[in-house]
């Protein structure tokens, strides 16, 4: 891999030197936005009115000026870590790339964190609909390990429209450890996902698909009081906070546990195979 976006936006480097090249080239928030804006779009021209509106709500009048700016500094980060090719490349024109013209970076295969990380998960969901849980759980781990931070980082500049599709990394990024979580409830690792979930739904306290997951962990591990706790726990947040009641699943899941049906039980945590795409 030599480009991250899955944490902060950077562009790898083993020597120290050229890392602090490039470092210093990637310091200004908005040379982090384009970088992250070619990304989403690699191996394509992207015109200049469209990078303004990726980095900016609101592009100042003077933000040709400031794309050659932030072009330039991200072309010195490039050529540091690898001299020997070209990356970043520009074209002037109109019609298609009014604007004043367009960039294009190029990326090949397995050169991008994020792409790594759908190959993986891909490849996981399919050994999933296979019965392979070993695999998946193989799979899995590493796509996860893939992570340092929120998609694109703390502190990258970017318009509302680029924040977003940098946020979906995270969403996807929350349905893989509860893929995870599930293959390896599969395994029988009930009590040993109860602390990871704990933590998950510390951070997103939303996630009913957590929360089942929890209350089946303590369900299967024989704790029916906390799993009837945790239900009460989940559906008092979901009312006082958002307001709304526990959807379907928990109350069958909920029904399961009262019953003390592990069938039923199950079959709510196990989706069946055609669930299993990649979301």
């Amino acid at each position: 891999m030599i480009f991250t976006i899955l944490g902060p936006v950077g562009v790898l480097a083993q020597q120290e030197a050229v890392r602090k090249v490039a470092d210093e080239q990637l310091s200004e928030h908005r040379v982090r936005g384009l970088l992250a804006a070619l990304l989403l779009r690699p191996n394509r021209f992207v015109a200049h009115t469209t990078l303004a509106g990726l980095l900016w709500d609101d592009p100042p009048s003077g933000y040709r000026s400031n794309l050659r700016t932030y072009a330039s500094r991200l072309r010195r980060c490039l050529n540091a870590v690898d001299p020997s090719k070209v990356r970043l490349e520009s074209l002037k024109g109109s019609g298609e790339h009014s604007g004043g013209g367009a960039y294009l970076l190029r990326v090949a295969e397995m050169e991008l964190d994020a792409d790594v990380f759908l190959r993986l998960i891909a490849r996981a969901q399919t050994m999933r609909r296979n019965g392979d849980h070993e695999s998946a759980v193989r799979l899995l781990k590493p796509a996860l390990e893939l992570w340092h931070g929120p998609a694109g980082g703390c502190d990258i500049a970017g318009s509302s429209r680029l924040l977003a599709q940098l946020d979906a990394f995270n969403d996807l990024r929350l349905i893989t450890q509860e893929d995870l979580i599930a293959v390896r409830l599969q395994r029988g690792e009930h009590r040993l996902v109860i602390p990871e979930l704990r933590a998950l739904l510390a951070d997103h306290p939303y996630r009913e698909g957590a929360w089942a997951q929890l209350i089946y962990a303590y369900h299967c591990s024989g704790d029916v009081e906390k799993a009837l706790r945790t239900y009460r726990e989940m559906r008092d947040i979901l009312d006082q906070e958002l307001g709304v009641e526990p959807g379907d699943e928990l109350n069958r899941l909920h029904r399961a546990v009262l019953d003390r049906d592990d069938a039923r039980a199950r079959s709510v945590i196990w989706p069946e195979p055609d669930r299993l795409a990649v979301r």
